[in-house]
């Protein structure tokens, strides 16, 4: 079956990265026992580095259940319970004075009182901050990261709110009992034992490298600004598309019964829906602990995993279909800056990951067309005012929503940039870029003026967001959605 399959994405990697505008993808599909690969394009456009199913990219998100299945293992010890409260089992006074009362389960589900953020980025030479000074300065502050913390950090808990930092906390929590740094406990007991040998956590004490993600304007595809997250506990692993499937391969085992990184009643707790949450992919979509779960009433077509991005880059599928004993994970080095958010059901991975679960059932396509996989020019080729306009979004999402105050480095960034189709790329302007780019840091994060200075660039900006495949005529930026009103 997996030969078939395998077959198929072979076939239909090509065009699929081509009509996505994808640089790059790698797809790792897997049973209990059998384990295969395919790949398409570059990891790297410049330096035309193939893709491949072991190529190591920054995974975020998908570290998440990793601080599930370690805190799971402090559970499975006696360590502490689902229902434990978070102050119990943390250093006395770390979250502050009245700190609202939650459980860890509700910090594994989402629903421990923070509201959403999307991760605090740092640039990689900055160092790393030890995980419990950083959740207790985010309590000292008080604020959530994004816009320079417009809005509050801490809402009530119970309510099902997406937060990165909730993890982290989780994260706190298994370093705190453990009695040992969080790196080196789920290299060990996790990736170490699930043979993952090229995955690592970015604590600032490695250097990962691997592929390359682009922040993508239609075809022009422009290197992302290096970014270290600071928050390693609910993002910030490394790993590749192969490295994963053995983690979900693992799991599958588990499934069926067998004791691996967690036994049997851990992984169903972690597999059991606690709170309903807003679905990217066209099903009922539910929370279970540092798992996103589809609608159990789909029956045999059940599955469980976790959708992932890195900024301003990667993107991620990861699904576990337990009743078909298959998992399939994919990964893409293209950010769609013109839709910020990239849905499973339009990019490349998501795709891929559907296809992949959906012809394990019913047979791939017995004979497909002759796919042509040439890149299609999906945007308007680059000119001196729109090479200044992916600077101001760039600087935009990287200085105002994320917070990095430094300077990013414009040469490396600009050099590395390349158009994925046939266009012309004379009108590319470096220097027009970095002055975008310096024009948003200037103003950043304050959400008001970045928003005004959004607007300030005009109609023929709005159309060129148009072009490359914006929703609406408007410069897309997330402002109203993360610096909104207190919800």
């Amino acid at each position: 079956m997996l030969d078939d399959v395998v077959a198929a994405l072979d076939t239909v990697l090509p065009r699929l990265a081509a009509v996505t505008g994808t640089p790059g993808v790698a797809v790792a599909v897997a049973t209990s026992d059998d384990l295969r690969t395919a790949a398409t394009g570059f990891a790297d456009l410049a330096a035309r580095t193939p893709m491949t199913a072991e190529t190591v990219a920054p995974a975020g998100s998908l570290t998440k259940p990793v601080t599930g299945l370690a805190f799971l293992q402090l559970v499975e010890a006696g360590m502490a319970g689902l229902d434990t409260p978070v102050d119990q089992v943390l250093p006395a006074g770390l979250r502050g004075p009245g700190a609202a009362p939650a459980t860890t389960g509700m910090l594994a589900a989402h629903q421990g009182g923070y509201y959403s953020d999307i991760v605090t980025a740092v640039a990689p030479t900055a160092p790393a901050e030890p995980i419990l000074d950083y959740v207790r300065r985010r309590h000292e502050t008080g604020r959530a990261v994004e816009y320079g913390g417009v809005l509050p950090l801490v809402t009530a808990p119970g309510s099902y709110s997406y937060s990165s930092f909730g993890v982290g906390v989780l994260g706190g929590v298994v370093e705190h009992l453990a009695g040992e740094p969080y790196a080196a406990r789920v290299e060990r007991d996790v990736f170490a034992a699930a043979g993952m040998r090229d995955t690592s956590i970015d604590d600032g004490t490695v250097n990962a490298g691997g592929a390359t993600g682009y922040a993508a304007f239609g075809d022009w595809c422009l290197p992302s600004p290096p970014l270290r997250t600071a928050a390693y506990p609910g993002v910030g692993m490394h790993t590749s598309a192969a490295d994963f499937a053995r983690l979900l391969q693992a799991l599958l085992r588990t499934a069926r019964g067998e004791r691996g990184l967690v036994g049997p009643d851990s992984l169903a707790a972690m597999v059991a829906p606690r709170a309903e949450r807003p679905s990217p992919h066209g099903v009922r979509s539910f929370s279970g602990l540092t798992l996103e779960l589809a609608d159990p009433a789909l029956g045999e077509d059940w599955w469980w995993g976790h959708t992932a991005a890195f900024p301003w880059g990667f993107w991620w599928e990861a699904r576990v279909w337990p009743h078909r004993d298959l998992a399939a994970v994919a990964v893409g080095n293209r950010w769609d800056m013109a839709r910020f958010h990239n849905p499973a059901s339009r990019s490349a991975p998501g795709l891929a990951v559907e296809w992949a679960g959906r012809w394990a059932v019913s047979g791939s396509p017995a004979k497909l067309p002759d796919m042509d996989g040439r890149p299609r020019w999906t945007g308007p080729r680059p000119t001196p005012e729109s090479s200044h306009w992916m600077g101001v979004l760039v600087g935009e999402r990287t200085h105002g929503l994320l917070g990095v105050p430094g300077p990013l480095p414009v040469a490396t960034l600009t050099a590395g940039a390349r158009s994925l189709g046939d266009g012309d790329a004379d009108g590319w302007d470096p220097a027009a870029f970095g002055r975008g780019l310096e024009q948003a840091r200037a103003v950043a994060p304050d959400p008001a003026a970045l928003g005004a200075l959004g607007r300030e660039l005009g109609p023929a900006a709005a159309l060129w967001m148009l072009e490359c495949g914006a929703a609406g005529a408007d410069v897309t930026m997330p402002v109203g959605f993360y610096a909104g009103a207190s919800r």
